[in-house]
Parts: C-alpha cells; structure tokens; sequence
C-alpha cells in the first residue's frame, strides 16, 4: 500500500458506529477515486452492518487479520500458475492499496490471462464502475463464438 495509505489504516480503531462510519467513509474516499464516486449513502449502511454484524469495537479486527494474511502468504506465482481456466485480471490505475505492478504480474504469473486496467479506478468498486465490471466478466464467460463456457 502507498505510504498515505498505511498511516490511515493505522489510526485508532473506532470506538462507536458513528466513528466507524466517519474512519469508512473517509478510508474509501482515499481508496476510491474522483473519477468514480462513492455513494454515501451505501458506504454509510455498509459500515453500519459491519459494525453490527462484527460486535461493534471488533469490527476493525476482521481487516487487520485479512492485512496480516496478506503479508504472512508470500509470493503466490506458483499457485497463480495454476489456474487453467479463463481469466481477467482489473485493476485500476489510482489504486493506493494495491499497485498496478501488482495486477500485471499476477496476470502475467496466470497463463492466457487478460490485464484491463481502468483508468481513473481506484481500490473501490464504485456505481460507476459496475457496467463496465459486468461487461468484462461476460466476456471471460463467453467463447469466441458467443457460446457460454
């Protein structure tokens, strides 16, 4: 992750929903980008029900077990290189917490793939970006003769 990334996911955990939901809010907005906006009002109900959902304080305990199992799994190629099946890889090109060099070698480690790297996406999937998700994902599932895989 970029720099300005980790000092945001370094802050003190939230200690009520409404503090949840601001540190959301304002961790997506850096994750996200102009290009494609958030919406708010999904993002708020979002981290509402994850604060619910993961017992309130807790809910910050589920990211940083993801980060660590992250950093714990080292280089993945060798299993990459075992996906036979079709595959795309996207990846946007504002991403701060994964770099786009990180997108083009895991589809460079998976043989046949495709890289897509959408300019002005960031590490979000925003509204305006879901058209254009769906559209690359029927793709993968169509054959050159239009016939479902």
């Amino acid at each position: 992750p970029a720099k300005s990334t980790l000092v945001r996911m370094a802050r003190r955990p939230a200690r009520t929903v409404e503090e949840s939901v601001v540190g959301h809010l304002s961790l997506m907005g850096h994750l996200g980008s102009a290009t494609f906006p958030l919406d708010k009002d999904v993002e708020t109900a979002w981290a509402e029900g994850l604060w619910e959902r993961a017992g309130g304080r807790r809910a910050r305990s589920g990211i940083a077990r993801q980060i660590g199992a992250i950093q714990a799994s080292g280089d993945r190629g060798a299993e990459l290189a075992r996906i036979t099946c079709p595959t795309v890889v996207v990846h946007g090109d504002t991403d701060r917490m994964v770099h786009h060099s990180g997108g083009r070698a895991t589809a460079k480690a998976i043989s046949g793939s495709r890289y897509v790297e959408i300019p002005g996406m960031g590490h979000h999937i925003a509204p305006g970006l879901v058209d254009r998700l769906v559209e690359l994902t029927a793709e993968v599932a169509l054959d050159p003769a239009g016939e479902t895989r």
